[in-house]
């Protein structure tokens, strides 16, 4: 197993040390588990939204220059945290 080290903001480190004893187990196996189905969740959504997109492309629909220039924006400012 690979290590990671994760500095967590104070409310949200309590949050999960509180749920995971509430369910019985350990801050770090309820961690890896959301992981988990997170990634699995936005892999299954990446893969739909893919399959999307090429449908619309096979159909001719394109995003305009004006609304990938918003899209580009909106993730830049979204990294920018």
């Amino acid at each position: 197993m690979t290590g990671i080290s994760l500095n967590l903001p104070e409310d949200l480190s309590n949050s999960l040390a509180d749920l995971a004893k509430t369910n019985g187990q350990t801050a770090r196996y309820l961690a890896i588990n959301v992981l988990r189905d997170y990634i699995e969740h936005e892999k299954t959504l990446t893969a739909h939204q893919i399959k999307l997109a090429v449908k619309e492309a096979d159909q001719g629909k394109f995003a305009t220059d004006e609304q990938v220039a918003a899209m580009r924006a909106r993730r830049w400012s979204r990294n920018a945290d």
